[in-house]
């Protein structure tokens, strides 16, 4: 498992389901993925879990010193914000990234 370093935080990105209402009237016209992407990109955001926090993440003085995101949060993060990384040996692909890229937490 890669274990992020410093302020860094790996995220697995969403992807894309067909229990979307968008995905499932985009597959009716045959617009899947096409739709589906023009609408993150107006966006310009992208949701994802939290995975692994580095040791010296943000932690939030007024909530006595926690991290201000947990192994386990939904994020909503800039669409091109830090990097797209592989895991050696399961091949699954995840993002790495910056904890300032992280730009809202959904609950």
């Amino acid at each position: 498992m890669i274990k992020p370093l410093g302020h860094r935080v790996l995220i697995k990105q969403d992807k894309l389901e067909e229990t979307d209402p968008t995905f499932k009237a985009a597959k009716d016209i045959g617009l899947i993925i096409e739709t589906l992407e023009k609408e993150r990109e107006q966006a310009a955001v992208v949701k994802g879990i939290v995975l692994s926090i580095g040791s010296t993440c943000w932690k939030d003085p007024s909530l006595g010193g926690i991290p201000w995101v947990e192994v386990g949060d939904y994020v909503y993060f800039a669409k091109y914000a830090g990097a797209l990384i592989t895991d050696p040996e399961t091949k699954e692909k995840y993002i790495l990234l910056n904890d300032e890229d992280i730009i809202a937490k959904v609950n």
